[in-house]
């Protein structure tokens, strides 16, 4: 009998012991973070301007965090390689993955995953103006020529994407929607070949970050129709906005920002977001990505940019509904 209750006392000091450590170790590992260098995890080949930008934050993060900063270049996959390697690390704080409006995209189009579930997202770290703009001997003088030329000859209009699913194919998808028009569909590799394909008259016109009308605008070299955005850009004060041209849709601005393991403990996500957000905004950054066409802004809290995943991803799935993507 004694010795059963000297079993039993030990087990019970055991116990207390192991619900000490378990509750004051994390918390002491988690008033010391971080104590070892941050791996940011890109979705994307080195060298995009979503790579610069990523490694502009981590040389100012270094300075904040009093730590290093890695930059992991993972793509590959419709972003399930950096998904998985993010997913995959433990959930301490110390692997970070840097999102973009694409992969909201991805997760509406191929259903290969849930940002908002399988992510805590901790803040938006900028985003890029978006025009429509078509060529110097196009025919459309104003968004209400295009449409109604849309209206009147379904099919005859075409214009540039990157591709099938992507966020400029469905963001004009839900204006032909809206709108009541037909246009076709053209891949190219990217902005640069977009545009270049209505400069060339290639294509009636496509949708693209404003920076490349701020190159080629002044040069007579493509017209903008409207702003892709809430208010008119200060850089076009003259041309309307999408919905004041006639067309009522949710603004598009292409954004970035980072995110942790959904399991990853909460004192630690709130010191990530909170320096996270404070350098996505900071000087130094303003003044490197500004020349990039990136406003440079941050999200107060992690809800904040939850609900503009969820916005997003409630346009696009409307916007994709009826186009059979998920086989492309």
């Amino acid at each position: 009998m004694h010795q059963l209750k000297r079993i039993n006392r030990r087990l019970a000091l055991t116990l207390a012991a192991a619900v000490f450590l378990g509750t004051t170790i994390p918390a002491a590992a988690q008033a010391d973070f971080p104590n070892r260098p941050i791996k940011i995890v890109v979705p994307l080949p080195a060298g995009g301007a979503a790579d610069v930008g990523v490694r502009a934050m981590a040389i100012e993060l270094e300075k904040t965090l009093k730590q290093s900063v890695v930059v992991d270049n993972k793509p590959g996959g419709l972003f399930m390689v950096g998904m998985q390697s993010v997913l995959g690390a433990p959930a301490d704080g110390y692997t970070v993955m840097h999102l973009n409006l694409g992969m909201v995209g991805v997760q509406v189009v191929q259903k290969k995953f849930d940002l908002n579930k399988q992510l805590i997202p901790l803040t938006i770290a900028g985003d890029t103006a978006m025009v429509l703009m078509v060529g110097p001997n196009s025919p459309h003088k104003t968004m209400k020529d295009l449409v109604a030329f849309g209206r009147a000859n379904p099919g005859k209009l075409n214009y540039s994407t990157p591709g099938t699913g992507a966020i400029e194919h469905l963001k004009i998808a839900q204006m032909e929607k809206v709108a009541g028009f037909s246009a076709t569909n053209v891949a190219y590799k990217g902005g640069p070949d977009m545009v270049k394909a209505v400069i060339a008259g290639e294509v009636d016109f496509t949708v693209a970050p404003a920076i490349f009308a701020m190159q080629f605008a002044p040069k007579g070299q493509v017209k903008v129709l409207a702003a892709m955005d809430q208010t008119r850009l200060k850089e076009f004060p003259d041309v309307p906005t999408i919905i004041e041209a006639g067309v009522n849709v949710s603004p598009l601005r292409i954004w970035s920002g980072f995110a942790v393991h959904p399991d990853t403990p909460p004192a630690i996500v709130q010191r990530l977001q909170s320096e996270f957000a404070k350098v996505a905004v900071s000087a130094p950054i303003v003044e490197k990505l500004t020349p990039f066409g990136m406003t440079l802004k941050s999200s107060k809290t992690v809800d904040e940019f939850r609900k503009q995943i969820s916005a997003d991803a409630a346009w696009m799935t409307e916007a994709a509904a009826g186009l059979n993507l998920a086989a492309n």
